[in-house]
Formats: C-alpha cells, sequence, structure tokens
C-alpha cells in the first residue's frame, strides 16, 4: 500500500510542471520582498518603530538584529562586549558606509546638529550622563526611540524615558 502511494504521490509530482523546480526569478524576488516586509513588520512590533520599507532600513534592521542583546564593555569593540560610540561606528560603517571617529565627543564634532523635532532614522543622539562633556550615543530609529549600547547591552530605548529625557543633550546629522 505504501508503495502505490508513494508511486502515486511521484506521478502527481511529475506531471504538474513547475511544482518540482527551482522558482523562477521573479518568484524568489517577490518572495524575499515578502520576507523583507514581515522582518519590518516584527521590527515594528518588537522595538516599536515603524521603519519604512527601503533598502537602508532593511540593512539597519538586519544590523541592529544580529546585535540586540549583545553585552556592554567599556572600551569594547567586539560583539564580546561594545560601548555605545564602538557601536555606533560600526553601524555607520556597515549600514551606512560611512567613517565616524571613535568616540561620542568626536562623532559630535562630525555631524551638524538639528533640531529634536527634526530628527530622522539614522541621525545621532547624544547625551550628557553626569558629566559636562558628552558621554553618549545612539543612533535615532524613528518614533522617539533610538539604538544603543548600554549596561543593558545593545537595545532599543525611548526618549520619552524620565532617565534618556534628563540627560538628552542634542542631535547631529553627518
Amino acid at each position: 500500500m505504501i508503495k502505490k502511494c508513494i508511486v502515486v504521490l511521484t506521478f502527481v509530482l511529475l506531471a504538474r510542471p513547475g511544482l518540482c523546480q527551482n522558482p523562477e526569478p521573479k518568484q524568489v524576488q517577490e518572495t524575499n520582498q515578502e520576507q523583507d516586509y514581515f522582518k519590518l513588520d516584527y521590527f515594528r512590533q518588537v522595538a516599536g518603530v515603524a521603519l519604512e520599507y527601503t533598502p537602508m532600513s532593511l540593512k539597519l534592521f538586519d544590523f541592529i538584529n544580529d546585535w540586540i542583546g549583545k553585552p556592554y564593555k567599556w572600551g569594547g569593540v567586539s560583539k564580546k562586549g561594545i560601548d555605545c560610540s564602538a557601536f555606533v561606528r560600526e553601524l555607520y560603517s556597515k549600514v551606512m558606509d560611512r567613517y565616524l571617529p571613535r568616540n561620542s565627543r568626536q562623532q559630535y564634532g562630525y555631524v551638524n546638529p538639528i533640531k529634536k523635532e527634526d530628527l530622522r532614522v539614522g541621525d545621532l543622539v547624544f547625551f550628557k550622563i553626569k558629566t559636562r562633556d558628552i558621554s553618549h550615543v545612539g543612533v535615532y530609529l524613528g518614533d522617539n526611540k533610538f539604538v544603543q549600547s548600554s549596561k543593558q547591552g545593545v537595545n532599543v530605548a525611548s526618549l520619552d524615558h524620565p532617565y534618556w529625557k534628563k540627560y538628552y543633550y542634542k542631535a547631529g546629522r553627518l
């Protein structure tokens, strides 16, 4: 009985052209596009950020997804531990193909200051935490959220959170 079922199933599969063949390039492209939409929708739900569907936002999502939860380490530059400015530098290098210096104060010197209400995806947000100097940096994602490496590791935070409101300094754009 099992042999008959296998023979019938094989016949059905072979009789239907295209069923056992590799998908056409157009089908592959549509499938990839659906997966990209799914990725961004997932990010919208998990991080609360409504990224638009663009090639840059897909690279940004993939980068953040790869780094989220990695530990913080002052002076660290790898997935074993990374600080805020090294994380931002790595993000800009890999996602935007742009160079940034190593620390947050130097990074602030590379940007054109912008108003908080003019923030766009990819802009840098700077903080002065219990000091007169810039001591923290993150990358703005939209919806008042930013990605950063902090003592909680790489994560998405809100500029509306009282802690970040208290220490927010300025924003800038390359």
